[in-house]
């Protein structure tokens, strides 16, 4: 038995503007802070999205952002939900005068959030529909129309002991108040980075390369028109062996005259000077290379 938990570190008064700002989290800082977790697991990357816009982190996952001024954990916790009895290993976990849970079961229907200033709790709840788990400190202002049954359940007429309100609810107008904003797929994107912590194999994602290696030209390049003659034409043809169909073909290679970007060794880029180089330079060995497998290919057919 267990549940969702959702923790907030926060060092800064305006915990929203990292994602407001599309700044990308730490990957360095998640690396480390797995390691005091779980320091003899082997973790598996899941790689990096957005936390409002997944699933949320499933058994044996946990999401992880770092930010300035702000950190976002997500991962199940085994236990019942009750958020003034958080374990003193998440509370401690990163460095922060306020640290935020809310967290949700949904075998029990509860949701449940809390807040500690300085190490103190200062704010809990917890309860489902028709029962208050726990409730600790005074309500706070955004709370008053829940309380004051502004937000009525529809089924309540049905249930004798429902509560003025969706504990569900009150949760987002918590997460609200508190930072600022609404973790859907509509609000800001909130990146964070999953890793498996439960031995299974590392997803490897393929991301395409960019930088000032990458192809620079919106238009179509001779890789483009390459693929669409072989494409119109069926490839080389049944005469491909002769001269004509060869020069076409030498014509037509992405390999020949190609549209990326090559720099004479003098000259320098504005990242830096040393990836053009590279850059020139292997594109003047690739030139090379097709013209003497061109040469062979020559040879042979004659």
């Amino acid at each position: 038995m267990g549940h969702l938990a959702t923790f907030w570190y926060l060092a800064t008064d305006d915990p929203a503007a990292p994602f407001r700002a599309g700044l990308a989290p730490d990957p360095g800082f998640a690396r480390r802070l797995l390691s005091r977790l779980y320091p003899t697991v082997t973790v598996a990357s899941l790689g990096s999205f957005p936390l409002n816009r997944s699933a949320s982190a499933g058994t044996g996952e946990i999401y992880v952002g770092s930010f300035p001024g702000v950190t976002v954990i997500q991962t199940p916790v085994s236990g019942p939900l009750a958020p003034s009895a958080t374990a003193g290993t998440w509370l401690g976990l990163v460095d922060a005068p306020t640290i935020l849970l809310f967290a949700h079961d949904p075998e029990t229907a509860t949701s449940g959030f809390a807040r500690w200033e300085s190490g103190r709790l200062t704010r809990s709840f917890a309860g489902s529909d028709d029962r208050i788990v726990e409730d600790e400190g005074m309500p706070l202002p955004f709370e008053r129309p829940y309380w004051a049954g502004e937000f009525p359940l529809e089924e309540a007429a049905d249930t004798p002991l429902a509560l003025p309100f969706a504990p569900s609810s009150l949760l987002r107008a918590a997460h609200r108040d508190w930072l600022g904003f609404d973790l859907e797929p509509g609000g800001p994107d909130v990146p964070v980075y999953g890793f498996a912590t439960d031995g299974r194999r590392e997803i490897r994602r393929h991301d395409p390369r960019t930088g000032p290696a990458a192809h620079l030209t919106r238009s179509r390049g001779r890789a483009d028109v390459h693929a669409e003659a072989m494409r119109e034409g069926g490839g080389l043809g049944e005469g491909a062996g002769g001269g004509e169909a060869d020069a076409d073909h030498h014509r037509f290679s992405p390999y020949v005259e190609d549209d990326y970007e090559r720099l004479s060794p003098g000259t320098r880029s504005p990242g830096g000077g040393r990836l053009a180089d590279l850059a020139g330079a292997v594109g003047d060995a690739v030139r090379r290379g097709a013209a003497a497998a061109s040469r062979r290919w020559g040879g042979r057919r004659r």
